[in-house]
C-alpha cells in the first residue's frame, strides 16, 4: 500500500471510531433549572469553566455556601445529602447528575460514607465560584 492510499486508510478508521464514539454517548443531564427548581443564569464577563473533585468524609459537614454562577456535578462515589438554610433536602447517590442550586446558601452531609463528586462551575474570571457567608460577596451574590 503506498503512503497516500495508507493515510487515507487510517484517516477512514480515525473518523470511523469518531462516529462509534459519538454514538456511544449516554446523556447524564438536560435541564433548565437546579434540583431545587430555581432558575439557572450564566455570569457577565470573560468565560472560565473549572472542574474539581470533592471528597467529602462520612460526616463531614461543611460550611453553607452558595454559587453565582451555574454549577453541576457528578456523584463518583457514595451518597451525598443536600440541604438548603430553607431547609429544602433532596439526596444523591454514585451515577447522579445534579445541578445545583444558585445563589442559595446551601450545604452537603456525606451519609453512610466517603462522596466524591466532579464539580463543573461555568463561570466567569469576574466571579467567585463558590462564596460563604461572611464574605465581602455574599451580600451581593447569594440569598441567605
Amino acid at each position: 500500500m503506498n503512503r497516500m492510499n495508507y493515510l487515507r486508510v487510517t484517516g477512514l478508521i480515525i473518523f470511523i471510531l469518531f462516529v462509534q464514539a459519538a454514538a456511544a454517548k449516554e446523556l447524564l443531564l438536560e435541564t433548565r433549572t437546579s434540583w431545587d427548581g430555581g432558575a439557572l443564569a450564566y455570569p457577565q464577563g470573560p468565560v472560565q469553566i473549572s472542574s474539581f473533585i470533592l471528597r467529602l468524609e462520612e460526616g463531614d459537614q461543611p460550611k453553607f455556601h452558595c454559587h453565582p454562577v451555574p454549577t453541576m456535578g457528578y456523584v463518583l462515589k457514595g451518597r451525598i445529602r443536600v440541604e438548603t438554610k430553607d431547609g429544602n433536602t433532596e439526596t444523591f447517590q454514585a451515577g447522579q447528575s445534579v445541578v445545583e442550586v444558585m445563589r442559595t446558601m446551601h450545604r452537603g452531609t456525606a451519609v453512610d460514607a466517603p462522596v466524591e463528586i466532579i464539580v463543573f462551575y461555568a463561570g466567569s474570571t469576574e466571579l467567585p465560584n463558590t462564596v460563604f457567608p461572611g464574605d465581602a460577596a455574599a451580600a451581593r451574590y447569594c440569598k441567605s
